[in-house]
């Protein structure tokens, strides 16, 4: 992470710069149209400017890119960007402030098509995660700190627009700074909407709806604020709370997105998020209202990059980037459609009705994953893409970078599966093919050496609990219980580090024999799942281990050794043979019992005590 700050800093601070003085517009329009006397109606109209504009961008910049080149299209968008910002003061008419808006969701959209072509320029494979998710967060940090902002001023006056200018104006700086010469652009082909909806229809609902939700918030918020009645810092506090969520809750819901059905996640996110917007008339404290912004928010937010790695669970890696600017477009739709509805709710149905249409989105967006749920089966969680955390305000470069890193991280887990197969193949190829079986429980100099050379790395590794997954499936659970409990006896024989993996080896045993992985094994591998318990200096181990080889094994012909390992525990509560290694003093009654021949005089009882 520190790799990537230290690497990028100047541009990403360029970037919070500019989400500062883009989040302090939409705030303050919404703020200063009340002050003018314009409806929520009105607003709405206003605000749905910026979207249209942001939609055309993310379509024509490419082209202009592809013309002039990076440079001279990021500073011609600039400044068009800086000259709307400060005009919106010198003329407050919804019809010229539906144009501003227009040209600078226009500007902003192709200035974030620039910027991240060069973060993702910057930008390696083995920091491309980390850079998206310090992006989110600052342009998160930008919006949050624009609120802070909008209390140095009067916004009936020209300051705050005045500042708004200044800051966009210095983000060109570091940036332009900053940059190394312009990367090459290109853009894959939009896949069609079509072709999206047979590969994920609650993909498409979703985008469209989320993008709704979205927009609302970010166009919305302020002019909910006026309605309600809130000052200027109340809504300043609002609007934060809102960004503030999506900052706190974005990575927590990613790491869930990796674990578990991500249809059930958009399930309860969506519960979540509506059972808060739809309380807001539970209270009217304004600390409850902070609470239901920052869930509403913490909630939304992350949606935009759940819809999207669950698209991509269907997508062959090599339809994702042509994916991505469907994806775009169509929650460019939906960012259309949230502030013209949601300006028709609050001038007919009053203020609360800002949360109600979000309630409502999440309820559709709930209900739809519901339903497809029962229209097609779930993705295995380990054969499902990697969640990258981008916002809907993301050009196609940032959300095409998602789709690379996903593609990355599942050609990386394909790399790693292949290894850990070869792995747990050389092991127990090793144990079951090259040793010979009277060498298995017998000193061999010549198998501990190969033991030694060939397999000390691995044993570190399972020893440090590095080769988990391996647990996951028959053939690795056993590999691991060779390694743990076999490779260790003879890797150290004579010391005490041959049983400092023992209690490992009984919890993978006792996993795996939950899971019927014994079951599966061939017949000479099977007591490998047993011996874990057999060599416990525990009694409660040493039943277990009888039982499970007289009710599991096929053939039972390890029961004898079973019974001998459990006659010497129950007899002097460990096994003597072990004592020089762990550096333990031997009594006279076990010196005895080494004396008279040991284990294998233990064997000879028990097997006469049987036949008998």
């Amino acid at each position: 992470m520190f790799s990537v700050i230290k690497n990028s800093w100047a541009l990403l601070f360029g970037m919070m710069l500019l989400m500062l003085g883009n989040g302090l517009q939409g705030t303050l329009l919404g703020i200063r149209g009340a002050i003018e006397g314009m409806s929520p109606q009105t607003m709405s109209w206003v605000m749905t400017g910026y979207f249209v504009g942001f939609l055309g961008g993310s379509t024509m910049t490419p082209k202009l890119i592809r013309r002039v080149g990076h440079v001279r299209v990021f500073a011609a968008l600039a400044s068009l960007v800086s000259a709307c910002l400060i005009l919106f003061a010198a003329w407050p008419n919804e019809f010229f402030w539906f144009f501003l808006r227009l040209v600078v969701g226009f500007c902003f959209s192709g200035i974030y098509v620039v910027a991240e072509s060069w973060l993702n320029d910057a930008a390696t494979n083995e920091n491309r995660g980390q850079t998206l998710s310090i992006y989110v967060v600052v342009q998160m940090l930008g919006i949050v700190l624009a609120q802070a902002l909008l209390n140095f001023a009067d916004p009936s006056g020209y300051t705050l627009f005045i500042l708004i200018s200044v800051v966009v104006s210095l983000s060109f700086a570091p940036i332009l700074l900053s940059v190394s010469p312009a990367p090459a652009f290109q853009t894959s082909k939009r896949m069609s909407f079509a072709h999206l909806w047979k590969v994920s229809p609650l993909g498409v609902v979703g985008h469209f709806l989320i993008g709704a939700v979205f927009s609302a918030m970010f166009g919305m918020a302020s002019v909910f604020g006026t309605e309600r009645g809130l000052s200027v810092g109340d809504i300043s506090l609002f609007v934060a709370a809102i960004y503030i969520g999506g900052i706190v809750l974005q990575f927590p819901i990613g790491w869930l997105s990796d674990r578990m059905d991500r249809r059930l996640l958009i399930i309860l996110i969506c519960a979540v998020g509506a059972m808060f917007t739809l309380s807001i008339g539970v209270s009217n404290h304004f600390f409850w209202l902070l609470a239901v912004a920052f869930v509403t928010g913490g909630v939304s937010n992350p949606l935009y990059s759940l819809f999207i790695a669950y698209t991509n669970d269907f997508l062959d890696h090599d339809d994702m980037a042509s994916a991505s600017g469907g994806l775009i477009f169509i929650t460019g739709l939906g960012s259309i459609s949230g502030p013209t509805i949601v300006g028709w709710m609050l001038t007919n149905l009053g203020a609360n009705s800002f949360f109600w249409f979000i309630g409502a989105n999440m309820i559709l967006m709930g209900g739809y994953a519901t339903y497809r749920i029962s229209q097609r089966a779930s993705v295995p969680i380990e054969e499902t893409s990697a969640y990258a955390p981008v916002l809907p305000t993301a050009s196609p470069v940032a959300v095409e970078v998602a789709q690379e890193y996903a593609i990355e991280m599942a050609l990386e887990e394909e790399a790693a599966l292949e290894l850990q197969d070869q792995e747990i193949a050389s092991v127990l190829d090793y144990w079951f093919e090259e040793v010979d079986q009277k060498d298995w429980f017998v000193q061999s100099d010549a198998v501990d050496a190969q033991i030694i050379e060939r397999f000390a790395g691995l044993h570190k590794r399972a020893a440090n609990a590095e080769l988990s997954t391996w647990a996951d499936t028959a053939d690795g659970s056993l590999a691991l219980l060779i390694l743990l409990d076999q490779f260790s006896r003879n890797m150290y024989r004579g010391d005490a580090k041959s049983f400092a993996t023992d209690a490992l080896a009984r919890d993978i045993a006792n996993a795996a024999i939950r899971d019927d992985h014994d079951l599966l094994c061939a017949k000479n591998a099977q007591n490998f799942y047993y011996l874990p318990f057999m060599h416990s200096e525990d009694l409660d181990d040493q039943d277990r281990g009888i039982a499970l080889t007289l009710e599991r094994a096929k053939p039972m012909d390890n029961a004898l050794h079973a019974r001998a390992h459990r006659a010497i525990i129950a007899k002097f509560g460990r096994f003597p043979f072990r004592n020089a290694a762990m550096g333990r003093e031997t009594t006279p009654e076990e010196q005895q019992f080494l004396d008279e021949g040991g284990y294998g005089q233990i064997v000879k009882q028990v097997q006469s005590e049987t036949a008998g």
